[in-house]
């Protein structure tokens, strides 16, 4: 028989990190407590070792919550946003109470599991929102900044495309939380109990679910970054469309070619870690600029990785700039190591960029994009991937859709 999974209901993300060193261990510590929480309700153990795990994580909360204020306390001593913190901690443990009191006519299970999703939302906003906010002012204190200034540029940092992030993920984690749990906690029970299966149709519609959950957290993703470059709008979705010909025409199985569609549609998502002046900047950029915007394959990998996609997006989107000779960023990744996703995107992202008009130039034209990609073929791009794009362009009149 197997062992059932552990299941990572919160998967921790470097980019949840407030810069605060013994803050982020003891988040680390937060998450694990609750992953584990997550494991044994899965997997039905008993309810003894569910509560222990609980009251196990409420300990570590009170610790934590006092770790946290000794750091806070010196710095913001009696100001509103100490004081609304504080009252967060205060109400952590009497709501997870009164959870506990609203839900005493169901099974036990059940509590849990609400106790659970009340858990990953609260350690969001706890971690995402509150504790980074807090932490930015803290450092910026640290560095001699002013406390008003400290509290104006981290209100700054955290406004705008930042809480649009926030919101984003805690969209994301609620969806996929919910769906999650159900899977495994099914998968779980078919392997302890085999004649509880459940029939082949429910187990499919339960996948489609997850999916268009997937799905729809990619297209999130994929607005924010069009909404902070309206230069670009339309660029990943042309891109994906392009994408997805491309690897029609090379006879790709179709489910390949969904993922790359998927991966490609949100390929720049790294970009909002780039300032939008840069984005937008009608010039040439500077050493220290366009070092900066080769790092967005890498956070764009960073950002999805811990997320459990049927396809390997966070690849795809990590890989797109590489190139088969090594010259390509952000590892240098040499032919056979850059899986094919990448291979086709890295393709279709020039053919498009090539073709469209940026604030620095105008569009070169899709000649000069052929041009390009068949003079380097071989070399830079995959010898597969150009000459089905050539096809479709030159034997086939295709036209880069203008959606």
């Amino acid at each position: 028989m197997s062992k059932p999974a552990r299941f990572e209901i919160f998967p921790w993300n470097d980019n949840f990190s407030t810069g605060i060193s013994s803050i982020d261990e003891q988040h680390v510590r937060l998450v694990s407590l609750i992953n584990t929480l997550a494991t044994h309700l899965s997997q039905n153990d008993t309810a003894d070792l569910l509560n222990d795990t609980l009251n196990e994580l409420a300990a570590y909360a009170v610790y934590h919550f006092k770790s946290e204020e000794e750091i806070w306390n010196p710095v913001f001593k009696n100001d509103p946003m100490l004081v609304n913190h504080k009252n967060s901690h205060d109400a952590f443990l009497p709501s997870i109470l009164e959870i506990k009191d609203a839900t005493d006519q169901v099974s036990k299970a059940k509590v849990l599991e609400e106790i659970l999703k009340f858990l990953v939302n609260w350690l969001l906003q706890h971690i995402l929102d509150s504790d980074r906010h807090m932490a930015k002012v803290v450092l910026a204190t640290q560095a001699g900044i002013p406390m008003d200034a400290a509290k104006r540029q981290a209100a700054q940092e955290m406004s705008g495309l930042m809480q649009t992030y926030v919101d984003t993920v805690l969209e994301m984690y609620a969806t996929l939380t919910s769906r999650s749990l159900d899977l495994i906690s099914e998968k779980n029970e078919r392997i302890r109990v085999q004649d509880a299966l459940l029939s082949e149709q429910q187990k499919i519609r339960s996948i489609d679910t997850l999916l268009q959950s997937m799905e729809k957290t990619v297209q999130v993703l994929a607005a924010m970054i069009e909404i902070r470059s309206p230069y670009t709008a339309g660029h990943q979705r042309r891109v994906a469309r392009l994408v997805a010909d491309i690897a029609q025409e090379m006879g790709l199985p179709e489910n390949d070619i969904h993922g790359m569609y998927l991966a490609a549609s949100i390929h720049d998502v790294g970009d909002i870690q780039i300032p939008a002046e840069i984005l937008v900047k009608p010039a040439k950029l500077s050493s220290h600029e366009l070092k900066m915007v080769q790092q967005h394959p890498k956070v764009g990998y960073e950002l999805l990785k811990d997320i459990d996609f049927p396809w390997p997006i966070a690849q795809i989107i990590c890989q797109h700039h590489e190139r088969l000779d090594g010259s390509g960023y952000p590892n240098g990744l040499k032919g056979g190591q850059i899986i094919l996703g990448a291979r086709v995107l890295a393709v279709a992202d020039v053919l498009e960029a090539m073709s469209s008009h940026r604030p620095y130039r105008p569009s070169l034209g899709t000649a000069a994009a052929l041009e390009e990609i068949e003079r380097n073929k071989g070399i830079l791009y995959d010898p597969a991937v150009v000459e089905a794009s050539l096809r479709l362009f030159r034997e086939k009149s295709y036209v880069i859709p203008s959606v």
